[in-house]
């Protein structure tokens, strides 16, 4: 593969604009954290009481004059006019209009959410909305189903035409947004993949309104760490577990999800019985274990960029890091520079996993992931490269002939490590095929390590850490990818690398 001999990607902060900042209009607390609006839910989102698919006057009436805090319900085109009513398809005739439905419930506290099936009611409904701005005192939820998610063939609502509606039209609120799915026991897929997460973070995650992500219940005991990894992401970003009645909920999934998750940023929107069930489990449940003080992937010892108006995004989580987009487009580098040293190695380990575009089933020949090691303020140094392919290449970026090649089993998933001692030593990157943490993807057959190894001139300077992705046609997860810890940061405050130092004394120099 041909590559530059500098390629130059500047780390900026880029500030995000695919959803509009909030307006003022007249309303408050449309976009409030409904924990803090409710000091009953004390602080716990398993305290939020809904009323759901209140599509009727009965329905609301009950809502208005019980504990409810939040009512949900689902907006369509009436049959004849077309006019914005509370029905859930195929229902197209209500007795009572959205507008009916926002008045009455604004003479109270209660929240709302709003559901919208249709796109053609979303243009109505949110002039209708921003009408009653001024009248509009307390939690405001647009909820839609915007892209495939398990099972269901039903299309989802347009993306990019919801999104733009909203801001066009009343965009203080918070956006609810999910995936179609469908389930039963025997269905070939039975959790939420990458690519599902992916393509929804796609759409949602330069949003500058708060966003909470509705996930089907039966489906946390195999996708809850992709939920609390979502959470790792913005501070505003929710999750709200739902459920049907028939679904087979194992509910010790949920208490995981909640062990693991941000109470304060999970909700749950189940029927009355899987309600009484899961707090009967948490109630039973064991003490989480807590793991052993061993290095960790830590989001705060790295920095990103990436093109926001190209759609490349850098995706940083607590929990890892998922590459977006273009061929090298979007990227992370570690803050701290690093300095290999004759007693100590400077090394790097972790997994990656190679995540299909929605809608795509094959790999092209140059979708990798690049790694950088001996790198300045480009990307640049030595590079690693892992093919989706299998392909492995360990070489120089000024010169192509330095370099050290070999051949991976295949495999969605793979574990590497890499290790520079400087000068006199070679670097050594050693590359697994594994199986993929989700238990999705090609299964490795052959998992025979590779190693490679090449000795490069070192002009024994400290360096940064950089990750790329190669390619347009696939996106990169990392996960558990831990730097080096007893090297000293040159570049920053005074005061913080003092400290650092003081804790790594004996282990590494100070640069």
């Amino acid at each position: 593969m041909e590559f530059p001999a500098t390629l130059s990607v500047l780390f900026v902060l880029v500030t995000q604009t695919y959803c509009s900042p909030i307006a003022s209009d007249g309303s408050t607390h449309t976009t409030a954290n409904i924990l803090e609006f409710y000091p009953d839910s004390k602080g716990d989102g398993l305290n939020i009481i809904w009323a759901h698919a209140a599509n009727s006057q009965v329905k609301v009436n009950s809502a208005l004059a019980d504990d409810t805090m939040m009512i949900e319900a689902d907006v369509s085109p009436e049959a004849n006019t077309g006019i914005p009513i509370m029905a859930h398809p195929p229902h197209n005739t209500s007795d009572i209009t959205l507008a009916e439905w926002i008045q009455q419930i604004t003479t109270t506290k209660k929240g709302m959410k709003v559901d919208f099936k249709y796109i053609d009611v979303v243009p109505a409904s949110l002039q209708i909305i921003k009408q009653l701005a001024d009248k509009i005192h307390q939690p405001m939820w647009y909820n839609a189903d915007i892209v495939h998610g398990p099972n269901s063939p039903k299309q989802p609502v347009d993306p990019d035409a919801f999104i733009s509606y909203i801001n066009e039209g009343f965009p203080n609120a918070v956006l609810s947004l999910g995936w179609t799915t469908a389930w039963s026991s025997d269905a070939e897929i039975q959790l939420y993949t990458w690519t599902m997460i992916f393509d929804m973070l796609n759409y949602t995650f330069p949003c500058s309104q708060p966003v909470t992500y509705p996930v089907r219940a039966v489906w946390a005991s195999t996708s809850w760490d992709k939920w609390v990894w979502m959470l790792g992401l913005r501070d505003d970003f929710s999750i709200s577990v739902w459920s049907s009645s028939n679904d087979d909920v194992d509910i010790d999934g949920l208490v995981t999800l909640r062990q693991y998750g941000d109470t304060a940023r999970i909700y749950y929107d189940l029927p009355d019985s899987q309600v009484n069930d899961f707090k009967d489990a948490l109630q039973n449940a064991p003490d989480v274990i807590i793991e052993p003080d061993t290095p960790k992937w830590d989001k705060a010892l790295w920095e990103s960029t990436d093109s926001v108006e190209n759609g490349d995004y850098v995706f940083l989580s607590t929990k890892g890091v998922g590459i977006f987009g273009g061929h090298r487009r979007a990227s992370i580098r570690s803050k701290q520079q690093y300095k290999p040293m004759p007693d100590e190695a400077v090394s790097i380990s972790g997994r990656v996993q190679f995540v299909f575009r929605a809608g795509q089933s094959t790999y092209e020949v140059n979708d990798g992931v690049e790694i950088y090691i001996r790198s300045s303020d480009i990307i640049d140094g030595v590079r690693i490269y892992i093919g989706s392919n299998g392909d492995m290449r360990l070489e120089s970026a000024l010169s192509e002939t330095e370099s050290a090649t070999g051949q991976l089993g295949p495999s969605d998933c793979y574990s590497f490590e890499v290790s520079d001692s400087g000068d006199d030593t070679a670097i050594v990157v050693n590359v697994t095929p594994v199986k993929c943490s989700d238990g999705t993807g090609v299964l490795p057959v052959n998992t025979d390590p590779v190693v490679l190894s090449l000795q490069l001139p070192y002009a024994n300077d400290a360096f940064y850490i950089s990750i790329t992705k190669s390619g347009d046609n696939i996106d990169v997860l990392l996960e558990d990818v831990i730097l080096p810890s007893s090297s000293c940061l040159s570049s920053i405050n005074t005061m913080t690398i003092i400290v650092m130092c003081l804790f790594a004394m004996g282990q590494g120099s100070i640069v």
